[in-house]
């Protein structure tokens, strides 16, 4: 009996909780809506969506209850990202695009290949065995510089008939052939240089214009009072031993250009080469094309379009340049080419050049000049012997006019080392100016000599640098 008596104490504890929770659950009905619901709506799922982020890889216990969770968390954190990368295109993009573009790749490696086999085709090494440079495509056409305007094709047609008016006669009757000095360059002038020479003057004293020019014999000179605006580069007769022989191959060269501090090829505007013992005048300004006239009748340029040696139609110019050396050079294209092509030892440079633009001829050369540029040591006997006592070559005033002719008429003209001109100093007939010329009417040909007189002048070149190793060991 006395177990059973506490029965009713726990029967009045357990009211008496009831009662508390009774109470609590009176205060917590009293208590206002607006407090009820934050706590209904509690910060967990956020918890918990963070520790889902964050623990992706190390799914705990009771994971498929968090699996709702999770996704909701992945589908944020996605969301996050793309609007991350909205935000911020210009950073990620310039990354990712090379590598996802894999075309690039081929393009990019297809190019240099292309470059290196042209350039094996195309030897052209520069003096003292530079490194190979390959031969310029056709030059484009430039516009005239700006500044003074060039002089007008009439006054440089009318000069170069004046010259030819006074020379033509003498050169018919094969007169003017005596010696009678020795021009700036260390040529021989003769008496028919002179009766150019004369005309030049003559012409230009009249004409009272505000130019200077600058000839073979004379220099540079001006007849105005006035500050000379264009300058005349002059050459009275290129190819003074055809015309007092009476030959064809003799012109008259003009060629035109500001007067400027050290001018240069680049710096020609225009140009006019005028037959002395023909009626063929050509005329080219840069950047405008040039044409060749025949009784008045203006005419097109027509360029060969041959690419075989064999049949080759080509001219070498050979006054004061030592034979041993330049036709040891030439000898197995001579061969090739005398008996279905042609062949002409030619004494001017601005006739040659002048003869593609008119289909009679596919190419010309003048080389010689390149052994003293490699090899001066060793072949300055050669060319001092050649000049009777001076070393010759062709200088800018030769072939000045004929290039810019050349040129515009689409013809390629390069030096030895297939190299422009553009640099090249008008004024400048010193033995360290004097220039190559390998011409050609189209650009395959060019090619073609260039790789033919590239291997052999370099073949001849190390023949002397043998026998010379030879002479010195003895």
């Amino acid at each position: 009996m006395t177990k059973t008596k506490p029965k009713p104490k726990k029967k009045g504890a357990d009211a008496k909780g009831s009662a508390a929770k009774a109470a609590v659950a009176e205060k917590a009905k009293s208590a206002s809506p607006a407090k009820k619901a934050p706590a209904k709506v509690k910060p967990k799922p956020v918890k918990r969506e963070k520790k889902a982020a964050s623990k992706k890889d190390l799914p705990g216990k009771g994971a498929a209850k968090k699996a709702a969770p999770k996704e909701a968390a992945a589908q944020k954190t996605s969301g996050k990202a793309v609007e991350e990368r909205k935000a911020l295109p210009e950073k990620s993009a310039p990354k990712k695009a090379p590598a996802a573009d894999p075309k690039m790749a081929p393009i990019a490696t297809k190019k240099p290949e292309a470059n290196q086999k042209v350039a094996q085709k195309k030897p052209v090494p520069g003096p003292g065995g530079a490194k190979a440079v390959p031969p310029p495509a056709p030059p484009r056409p430039q516009p005239a510089r700006p500044g003074v305007k060039p002089l007008p094709r009439e006054f440089l047609f009318a000069l170069g008939q004046a010259i030819k008016d006074a020379v033509a006669p003498v050169a018919r009757a094969v007169r003017g052939r005596e010696v009678v000095s020795t021009a700036t360059s260390g040529d021989a002038t003769f008496e028919l240089d002179k009766v150019a020479e004369k005309a030049l003057m003559t012409f230009l004293k009249s004409a009272r214009a505000p130019i200077a020019y600058y000839s073979e014999d004379s220099g540079y000179s001006t007849f105005s009072s006035a500050a000379p605006q264009n300058l005349l580069i002059v050459d009275p007769i290129d190819g003074t031993r055809a015309a007092k022989s009476g030959f064809e191959g003799c012109v008259v060269s003009i060629a035109s250009t500001r007067v400027i501090e050290r001018p240069t090829i680049a710096d020609l505007d225009a140009a006019c080469v005028v037959e002395i013992m023909g009626d063929r005048i050509f005329h080219a300004e840069r950047g405008k094309g040039a044409r060749w006239y025949s009784e008045g009748h203006p005419k097109r340029p027509k360029l060969s379009q041959n690419t075989n040696l064999e049949s080759l139609v080509w001219s070498m110019t050979v006054p004061a340049r030592p034979a041993e050396l330049i036709f040891q050079t030439s000898a197995r294209l001579i061969d090739l080419s005398s008996l279905k092509g042609g062949f002409f030892a030619c004494n001017s440079t601005s006739f040659s050049l002048t003869r593609l633009i008119t289909e009679q001829m596919d190419a010309c050369v003048d080389f010689a000049s390149r052994f003293m540029q490699d090899i001066p040591d060793l072949v300055r006997d050669y060319f001092i012997n050649a000049g009777r006592g001076v070393i010759l070559g062709i200088a800018p005033y030769d072939f000045a006019a004929a290039l810019l002719i050349a040129q515009e008429a689409g013809c390629v003209v390069t030096n030895a080392y297939g190299q422009g001109f553009d640099h090249v100093l008008l004024l400048d007939s010193t033995p360290a100016n004097h220039q190559t010329i390998i011409a050609a009417a189209n650009p395959q040909l060019h090619e073609k000599l260039m790789i033919f007189f590239d291997t052999r002048i370099k073949q001849i070149e190390q023949l002397l640098i043998r026998r010379a190793r030879t002479a010195t060991n003895r």
